[in-house]
């Protein structure tokens, strides 16, 4: 028996300091997600967790004159769980609705052997960091403009996933920032290539 209680007590202080540990982590997530959120006009609004599992945050807004969606997401179960935090940020009207482009993966580059290629734009830095499909003439001028080069391939370095569709940028990445300077960090790639469409347009704020 007092083994038992012995081995159970260790166990519930472990789980304890576990909880205590991933409630800092939340509490500081929502501080700065708030604040974050309430500097620049956006909504905010979290939910809670169940038991030691941290809950999601969401803010919605406008940056650079586009709406965004910065939110968090729980994905997989047991030792498998974890949580992505995806960014949503329209890129405008101007923007190509009909082409789709994903970052080149080492999947991609295994079926071009067997001829299952995307397509290409004809500059080969861009080529060869992007998966494009369904570039129509007009996608091809516009991806083509030398403001549009350095945002994207920024954003093929910054991201493992991502996707443009319908003119709207989506990125996810497994981690959630804790730090203002950690959600700067995540959105500079986007801003700068959202800076990139407008300017590109010819579009102002």
């Amino acid at each position: 028996m007092g083994i038992f209680s012995t081995v159970f007590g260790v166990g519930l202080g472990v789980a304890s300091l576990i909880g205590y540990v991933r409630w800092r982590h939340w509490k500081q997530q929502l501080q700065m997600w708030e604040g974050f959120a309430k500097t620049r006009g956006w909504s905010f609004m979290a939910r809670a967790g169940f038991m030691y599992t941290a809950g999601t945050l969401e803010m919605k807004g406008r940056l650079a004159g586009r709406p965004i969606t910065v939110e968090t997401e729980h994905r997989g179960t047991g030792k498998e769980y974890h949580i992505v935090t995806i960014v949503r940020h329209g890129l405008g009207n101007g923007f190509p609705r009909e082409v789709t482009i994903r970052p080149e993966t080492l999947g991609d580059t295994v079926l071009r052997l067997f001829g299952n290629k995307d397509e290409d734009i004809g500059e080969a830095s861009l080529d060869n960091a992007l998966d494009l499909r369904n570039v129509t003439p007009k996608a091809r001028a516009f991806l083509l403009r030398p403001e549009m080069r350095q945002p994207l391939l920024d954003l093929a370095r910054a991201f493992e996933t991502f996707s443009i569709e319908n003119g709207v940028l989506t990125v996810e990445v497994i981690s959630v920032p804790r730090t203002a300077v950690a959600m700067y960090g995540l959105l500079k790639p986007v801003r700068g290539l959202v800076d990139a469409v407008r300017d590109t347009l010819g579009e102002t704020d």
